[in-house]
Formats: C-alpha cells, structure tokens, sequence
C-alpha cells in the first residue's frame, strides 16, 4: 500500500507513446509514483518493457491500466501532481514537469521544479523535437524518471536539461531563457 506523505507516492500524469516515456513509466511505477496517463496512441517503437507489439494503435491510458499493477499493484493514479511526457506536448498544472525530446543524434531531458521558470522551460523545451526510440530513447526513459524522483523529492535544480548521447553519456544542456530571467 503506497504510503500518502511519501512524496514519490503522488501521482504524476503521462504522455508516452514510445520507449522513452513507456521507459519511464515502468521506472516510476516500479519506485511507486502512481501514473495517470493520456489517450495518446502508442506508436510502432513503443512495444518493450511493458508493452507488446499487439498493443501499438491502442490508447496508452487503456494499456498501461491492464500492464501497470503487474509492477505495482498501486501504480494507477486517479489525481495527477506533476507531468512527464514526450514530445511534443502541452504543460499546465502543478510541478514538477519533465519534457523527454530529441535534437539531432541524442535525446534531451527538460525538467522544471515548483521554483523553476514556466517561461524559460517553454523556451527550452520548444526547441526539441519528438525523443529518440531505440536504446537511446530507453536510456532517455530511464533519467527522464530519475530527475522527477528527485524533482519531487526536493534535489536538484529548479530547472535545467540534460543531453542523452550514446552510448549512455549525460552532458549538461544550456538552457534558452526567457526575457524577464536573461
């Protein structure tokens, strides 16, 4: 039974069509953050961890609600509080908010806290485009999950962005600021 103050026990709303964020899902379901997630059509990359190749076309919410207690019995969420997803996406609601996209050859991690700015992590995140499959969309998957664990657990910077390579080196990303924090 998922203990009520544990921060890593709130529920967290997800977008995720394919490995990167089906990656993440699997990562915070299993550290027992409760996931609500979106209708979004799971795509041709998404069958892996959690799902199946059978599964691709279907709505994610309809899927991960059949897979996700197989990890963890309490690994469906009613209410959200934070957001993960793939790009592109739309953001609102209470932090923190992890955008898990790509630029060229890697894949990037966009995360913003409760103190971090909307407007420079709009700034970042728009300049991503949809995150990488394959194994570097896996490892994406894997440290999009890690910085919101530690997003809600209070560590870390209110705001930044982290660069995947392969084979699995994280750089820091330079953040775009927006004109009220340049």
């Amino acid at each position: 039974m998922a203990r009520r103050d544990d921060p890593l026990c709130r529920s967290a709303r997800l977008e995720a069509s394919g490995p990167a964020g089906l990656t993440a899902a699997a990562y915070l379901a299993s550290g027992g953050t409760p996931l609500l997630a979106s209708e979004t059509r799971l795509g041709p990359a998404a069958p892996g961890f959690l799902v199946g190749a059978g599964d691709v076309g279907a709505p994610g919410a309809e899927v991960l609600a059949r897979v996700l207690p197989e990890v963890n019995p309490d690994a469906l969420g009613t209410e959200a509080e934070g957001r993960l997803a793939e790009l592109p996406a739309a953001w609102g609601g209470a932090a923190p908010w992890v955008a898990l996209g790509g630029g060229g050859e890697r894949g990037g991690v966009v995360f913003r806290g409760s103190a971090g700015c909307v407007w420079c992590f709009g700034e970042t995140v728009r300049t991503l485009g949809p995150p990488p499959t394959g194994v570097l969309g896996i490892a994406l998957g894997a440290l999009g999950a890690l910085l919101f664990q530690r997003l809600r657990l209070g560590q870390g910077p209110a705001l930044g962005g982290r660069w995947c390579t392969a084979p699995g080196q994280v750089e820091d990303m330079a953040l775009r600021r927006c004109a009220k924090c340049r």
